[in-house]
């Protein structure tokens, strides 16, 4: 096996947050959720109910991606429409009670698990590697 101190960074990040994803999602399975799941549900907790576009946004996946997503969770019971606004604009998703009953399911999953063991140094760095990488893509998009 090669050493890990040889790997490339891409490597390095892409090995843990697959490995990371595995265990989590190996456990939150056991309630019939995923990560990318919860994380919605997180999302429309904190914020309330938003529109799909601006909730694919926050979510950083395309909203065809976050569709398929809400398709399942809206058979799940994790979400709803609301009914149209009078202006007929596009609805907005909510959180279910289910939803959040479900949501503090997880969040006890990720209490208990390896993620709530995460160093606040490593998320400070992490965090700050995802904000650098937003710069430059938001910056070389906006200079084409």
């Amino acid at each position: 096996m090669q050493n890990e101190g040889e790997w490339e960074a891409v490597r390095l990040l892409s090995t843990a947050a697959r490995l990371v994803r595995r265990e989590v999602d190996n456990r939150l399975r056991s309630i019939g959720l995923t990560q990318e799941r919860v994380t919605v549900l997180r999302v429309l907790d904190a914020e309330g109910p938003m529109k799909r576009a601006e909730l694919a946004r926050r979510l950083r996946v395309t909203a065809q991606t976050l569709g398929t997503s809400l398709v399942t969770m809206s058979r799940q019971g994790l979400v709803g429409e609301l009914p149209p606004e009078p202006s007929g604009s596009r609805r907005a998703v909510s959180i279910s009670q289910y939803g959040r009953k479900m949501l503090g399911h997880a969040d006890d999953i990720e209490r208990s698990g390896f993620t709530a063991a995460l160093r606040p140094e490593l998320r400070q760095e992490l965090i700050g590697l995802i904000r650098e990488l937003e710069i430059r893509r938001t910056g070389a998009s906006a200079s084409l």
